[in-house]
Formats: structure tokens, sequence, C-alpha cells
């Protein structure tokens, strides 16, 4: 309220002005340029009031101007006079547009001015945003790279304490990067530039080149489910070594590998440690088949001697002892006696007869593997009460004596086991010959035993030499026994194409005969 009285006070005092001009014009001659007076006044109402106003103001003094020019009082001609006048009103209306262009210049600057200033404002407020932005992309970016150093860090350490040398092989632009630990492992310096492919692949021993590409190709093209190779690789000092290779791969929306990132550690100490085992469980074996084959030629020579010496001098024995009947006919205590000798020695001849062939078989190197099973588990059902079964399909009419006598110590072993530990009442015999080899199975339904976690039975020397002997020929030995539910015992022997003299019946796989369900 206040600002609009001070308005109407300011227009009053305008219109009051312009009063004032006129009298002063009206009451002065002719000739004194009063009048010029109403173009500031003009001006004031173009300044305050806008260019409206100030045209209506202008107007009117214009109109008191051409008045003033008839009721002032003559001073000069009248002719000068309108001159004048005229000249004044020229400079009245130029003062007034001339007013109106510096208003609308003015007010266009103002609004410039004002919008400039708004964009400053606004590039100022944006400034201030990326600034504050910046600072956080640097503090962020400062953090992400302190992260990314202490993983690098974890990182560095975990490779050097195992050893490992860590690779990344990006597959569309075909470049290789190698941790220090990889070129160490490999003979570079850490100055040296990373090797491409062809490099790397040409230095992959001769022998296991075409395998270790061939399943890197498979594992790329998704048709291996990982890539882990052991292979020898030429060092730079041109000293070959065994690494395990382990690599994972990234695949594209399009299936296609776009990056490989792998690990190799340095395996050659243990290759040789495995090599030198390898030698040892070969002089093992070595050593293992010469003692089951001198425990053979023992029991051979122990056999012969028996049978030749023991088992013919005690039959003399019995011989003479029944001569002595005919030597004391009348005398009857010493007849029972002496008959009771010559029975003793008939027996113990028979004994020793038994015994030597069970120490060595001579059954088995006439008539072959069948008959000998077969004669010992005749010799089994006269020495036991025990139901024995015995069944065989397509066994080999020849085996080497090496293999027949394996698989007969097997069920001798087996046999006497039953006698002594298992409490059965029946047990069966199988001799199961394939086109791949030859088996026997003896089971029995006796009181069995618990095995060991890993599977295998207890350590018994009978079990274990079994074991070794069926292991000499590349076979399986497999034991299945548990309380209360008898045992079995497998062992097969597979055979060469040399060992085989005819075909045997094919749909007998190895699970059949070797099974006893």
């Amino acid at each position: 309220m206040h600002t609009s009285l001070l308005s109407h006070t300011r227009t009053l005092l305008l219109a009051a002005a312009i009063v004032a001009v006129f009298i002063l014009d009206w009451r002065t001659p002719l000739g004194f340029g009063v009048f010029v007076l109403y173009a500031p006044i003009c001006l004031m109402y173009l300044w305050r009031n806008g260019w409206f106003t100030a045209f209506l103001t202008g107007a009117i003094c214009s109109m008191l101007i051409v008045v003033g020019l008839f009721l002032s009082p003559p001073g000069m001609p009248a002719s000068w006079s309108a001159f004048s006048r005229g000249m004044g009103l020229l400079a009245l209306w130029s003062a007034l547009w001339g007013g109106k262009l510096f208003a609308q210049r003015t007010r266009e600057l103002e609004r410039t001015q004002a919008e400039l200033g708004q964009e400053v404002e606004q590039r100022t407020k944006a400034e201030q945003a990326l600034r504050i932005t910046n600072e956080q992309l640097e503090s962020r970016v400062a953090q992400r790279t302190a992260q990314l150093q202490t993983a690098l860090d974890r990182w560095e350490l975990v490779t050097q304490a195992t050893h490992d040398g860590v690779y990344d092989w990006d597959l569309t632009i075909h470049l290789i990067v190698h941790s220090s630990q990889w070129k160490e492992m490999h003979g570079f310096d850490h100055e040296d530039r990373d090797e491409t492919f062809d490099q790397w692949s040409n230095r992959i021993h001769p022998d296991d080149r075409a395998r270790v590409l061939r399943h890197l190709d498979d594992y790329l093209a998704r048709n291996r489910q990982e890539f882990r190779e052991e292979y020898r690789i030429r060092r730079r000092d041109n000293r070959w070594i065994w690494v395990l290779d382990r690599a994972y791969a990234l695949w594209n929306k399009e299936g296609q590998a776009i990056r490989m990132v792998g690990s190799e550690k340095d395996i050659t100490h243990r290759k040789h440690a495995e090599a030198l085992l390898r030698q040892h469980e070969a002089q093992l074996v070595d050593l293992t088949s010469k003692l089951l084959k001198a425990q053979d030629q023992e029991r051979q020579r122990i056999a012969r001697e028996l049978h030749d010496d023991m088992t013919q001098r005690l039959a003399v024995l019995a011989v003479e002892l029944g001569s002595l009947t005919r030597t004391y006919p009348s005398d009857a205590p010493t007849q029972f006696h002496i008959e009771h000798l010559r029975k003793a020695a008939a027996q113990l001849a028979e004994d020793v007869h038994n015994f030597a062939y069970r120490l060595h078989p001579s059954l088995l190197e006439h008539l072959g593997l069948e008959a000998s099973i077969r004669d010992q588990i005749d010799d089994f059902n006269r020495r036991t009460d025990l139901k024995v079964g015995y069944v065989q399909r397509s066994v080999p009419p020849s085996l080497s004596m090496d293999i027949a006598t394996c698989l007969y110590r097997v069920a001798q072993e087996s046999l006497q086991n039953v006698l002594k530990h298992a409490e059965a009442s029946e047990v069966l015999v199988r001799l199961i010959g394939t086109t791949r080899g030859v088996g026997v199975c003896i089971r029995d339904n006796g009181i069995g035993f618990a095995q060991e976690p890993s599977g295998s039975s207890s350590s018994g020397l009978g079990l274990i030499s079994m074991e070794e002997r069926v292991r000499l020929f590349h076979g399986i030995f497999r034991i299945r026994s548990s309380l209360g539910k008898g045992t079995e015992v497998h062992a097969w022997i597979p055979l060469s194409d040399s060992q085989l003299d005819r075909p045997f019946d094919a749909q007998n796989p190895i699970a059949q005969p070797l099974s006893m369900s």
C-alpha cells in the first residue's frame, strides 16, 4: 500500500510539473525555449510508467507546445518561434523514441544479464556438483586401486607360497600375460616380453604336444569339462621340466571362448619321485615273483623228495612189517603189534603222499588246471564233512603253468581258510573262462568277518600271498565279506591271444562268472 501511494504521489508531481512548465511557457515571451522542459518530464514518465503513458504524456506536451505558440506573449517573429517550437517537438519525440529504445535495450540487457546470472549460477552449481562427483570418483578410484593392489599383493603372496606361475590369455587379441613366477619357472627374465601362443606350443615336448593342443581345442570348444594337463616343456635354458597346467575359460553369449586364465606348477620332482617309485615297485614285483617262484620250486623239490624218498621208504617199511607176521605166526600179541605198526606205517606213507601232493600236485602239470581243482575239491570232500559245489565253464584247455599254479594256489588257500575260520556248511567253487581271461571264485556261507574301511581284508599272510600272486599277472583280486553273511574270494587273470587255444563263450562277461549271487 505504501508503494502504491508513493507511485500516485510521483504521478501527481509529474502532472504538476507539466502544468508548471505550461504556465511558465504561457507567461514567458516567445523566443525562450521553456517548452524544452517537457522532454525530461516525458522521459520520467517513460522511465516510471512505461512507453504507453510516456506516449500519452508526450502527446499532451506536444499539444501544450503548440498552444503555447499562440498564448505566449510576443517577443520574436512568429515564424522563428514556430520553427523553434517545431524543433522542440522533434527533440521531444526523438528523446521519447531514443528513451524507448534505450529502455528496451536496457530491459534486454537486464534480461540477458539475469539469464547470464542464472546460467552462471547453474554452471556454478554444476561445477560444484561436478567437483563433488569428481572427488567421490577419485575417492572410489583410490579405494578400488587400494583394494586391487591389496588383492594383487595377496595373489602375489599366494603364487610365491605355492610356487605357481599364472597366465592370462586374451583369446580375442591373442595376447598372453604371465606372472613373474611363471617367467621364473620357464627361465625367462622379468624384463623379457611375454611370448606368443605359437612360441609356447613349440616349447612343449614333441611326445606331449599333440595331446595337449588337442585337449586344449576340445576344452575351448566345450567338448571337455576342464583343462588339466601334465606335460613336459623346455625352459629358456633348454632344460626340460614337468608342469601341471590347469586353466579356466570365459565364453561370450555366442559360446566363443574370449579369455583363459590358468596356473602352472612345476612337478618335475614329483615326476622323478613317481618314476623312482615305479622302478622300486617293478623291483618289488620282480622280487615277489622270484620269491613265489622259488617257493613253488622249493615246494616241488620237497614234494618230489617226499614222494620219491620218504614215501618209498615208508612203503618198504610197511612191507617189511608185513613180512614179520610170517616170521612169528604163533605169537598172537606180537602179530597184533606188528599189524598195528604196519597199518601205522601205511597210513603215514599215505599222509606223506597227500602232503607231497598238496605241496605240488603233479596233476597240474599233466592234466591242467580244471582237473587239478576238481581233484582238490574231491580231496577236500574226503577230508571234511562240508558240501562243496563246483561249476566250470569255457575254461581254456591249456594255460601257462604260472597262471594255472596261481589260480590253483588261490583255490587251495581259500578252501583251507574255509576249513580253518569260516564255520561254513556249504562251499561253491566256480572256474570260469571268457574271451578276455580266466577266473576262480570261492564262496562260503560261514560267519564271515568285518572288512577294513578301505575294503581290504585282514593282513593274513595267506591272503597277501594270494593277492601278490594275482597281481603278478596284472589280474584282479577281490574279497567280499560281512559278519554272518559268508565270504567270497574272486581272482581273475587276463589272457592274451597267444594264451588262448580256442574261442570262448562271449556271452559270459567277467562280472558274471565272478558274481556269486
